[in-house]
């Protein structure tokens, strides 16, 4: 089978894999039959690495746990996501108890090699923590990330690779840790020789997408990150960029007006920012390049139809919207029903199947629990990005009004009327009832989902005509 490892470098590389993992367990179609996370940042302390770490280990648990016949259509946590590596990480050697200078072992340079070295690093870079990464610092992160095809996890996932699979690079440019690790791991995979199926790797179709700035920080003293020079930096990066960055088949740009101030933390913890429409728009590339072959090297600019304040589907592309509609659509339906209606879908009143769920006891197993968990993640991934400047505003998110009315649910889309005595929650309910008797899957767990997607993708279309 085809795999996709996706290389997540830094703080932006974790929050694009976040709202990816969303897309996949909403069963958006991507081009690959596997999907193998990697996470570059050595802040490992970091909330939005530990959030999506959170996350995707919660999407395998569940994919794990089911099976797909051909006839069971749901394409809801369908595709695997594989784990290589320890909290989907590469870790990194030097970085957690040692300063800057003390990892290039300055003490034991020469005079002269001393003095080069604070030509070219100032005394605030040589004494620099690097426990919560590089703080913005592309120069400093270009001497640590070299490290990266010396290390154990490289070789695993070296070793992992196969003819055919395909590799993608998230990062930011105007950063530390994704402006100096792209080009220094896109060197690797092109030219290095000193690991196992290079040859497969030097060759393997690779893409990328290359986040410029998108949103501000405040000032604080307490911090070394001044986003005030994310402009500066992300000019001299893009001039590298095009003289260096040519082996690559397709390089996505993407980036917004800075409009959206986050708080300054370096690191750690404290470092958790809401999701937001770019990072939601960059991990829609990956999509992108698995749909296509790249035969030879295409700069693509990642954008929307109409650049407005509050985004909505009418804003898409019609690709975009061909590709999101349905799935992001229907899993949201299915997740207010676990929202907002749990109780209700768990008790003997709830007869799909003659109450074969509660007759089994699944409510009660792990997988169903983990199921809900993930799709309360889901509505509250939906709500970070509509709280964010550029509001990304695709569903409705009003308690007052989908926990009693669930088709008041696209925002630019009125529901249609259906021939039913039945309405709302009751139609939903109906519709279970009927879908469930054309369930191919034998098991509860697998019948559970199948379930939803029908009864979901069949309410779709007699509401929303998509």
């Amino acid at each position: 089978m085809a795999k996709l490892y996706i290389f997540g470098i830094g703080g932006t590389g974790s929050r694009v894999l976040r709202s990816f993992t969303m897309l996949m367990a909403a069963g958006v179609q991507i081009g690959t039959d596997e999907i193998v996370p990697i996470i570059i940042d050595p802040d490992e302390a970091n909330a939005d690495l530990t959030k999506t770490v959170t996350l995707m280990n919660k999407y395998t648990d569940i994919n794990g746990q089911l099976s797909f016949s051909e006839k069971n259509e749901s394409s809801f946590f369908r595709k695997k996501i594989k784990k290589i590596l320890s909290n989907f990480s590469l870790r990194l050697q030097g970085t957690h108890d040692k300063t800057f200078k003390q990892f290039i072992d300055l003490a034991s340079m020469s005079r002269e090699s001393q003095a080069m070295m604070r030509m070219l690093f100032s005394e605030k870079n040589l004494e620099s923590d690097m426990k919560v990464g590089f703080k913005g610092n592309p120069n400093i992160g270009t001497v640590v990330l070299n490290q990266i095809v010396n290390s154990e996890d490289f070789t695993t996932f070296a070793n992992d690779f196969a003819q055919g699979d395909k590799i993608f690079i998230i990062s930011s440019i105007f950063g530390g840790t994704g402006a100096s690790g792209f080009p220094l791991l896109l060197k690797t995979l092109r030219f290095g020789n000193n690991f196992p199926n290079c040859n497969l790797i030097n060759n393997a179709e690779i893409g990328a997408v290359t986040i410029l700035p998108y949103f501000r920080l405040q000032q604080s003293n307490e911090s070394e990150i001044n986003s005030d020079t994310f402009i500066s930096k992300t000019k001299s990066a893009l001039a590298y960029y095009e003289k260096n960055i040519k082996e690559i088949n397709a390089l996505y740009f993407l980036a917004d007006d800075v409009n959206n101030t986050y708080e300054n933390h370096e690191g750690g913890q404290r470092q958790e920012n809401a999701a937001h429409l770019v990072e939601f728009l960059a991990a829609t590339s990956i999509i992108n390049f698995c749909s296509k072959q790249h035969t030879e090297t295409k700069y693509k600019e990642l954008g929307l139809k109409d650049l407005v304040d509050t985004v909505s589907f009418s804003s898409f592309y019609d690709q975009q919207k061909q590709e999101l509609f349905a799935p992001l659509t229907q899993f949201l339906m299915m997740s207010n029903c676990f929202h907002y209606k749990w109780s209700y879908y768990t008790s003997k009143d709830f007869n799909a199947n003659n109450g074969t769920f509660l007759k089994n006891g699944f409510y009660r197993t792990s997988i169903a629990n983990a199921i809900k968990e993930f799709a309360e993640l889901y509505i509250v991934w939906h709500k970070e990005m509509k709280s964010n400047n550029r509001s990304l505003n695709l569903f409705n998110l009003d308690e007052n009004i989908v926990k009693n009315k669930p088709f008041e649910l696209v925002t630019d889309v009125k529901p249609k009327k259906v021939a039913s005595l039945k309405s709302d929650y009751d139609l939903i309910t109906d519709r279970l009832n009927a879908e469930i008797r054309k369930c191919t899957s034998q098991e509860d767990k697998d019948k559970f989902l199948e379930m939803y997607y029908l009864a979901t993708y069949r309410l779709l279309d007699e509401k929303f005509n998509s």
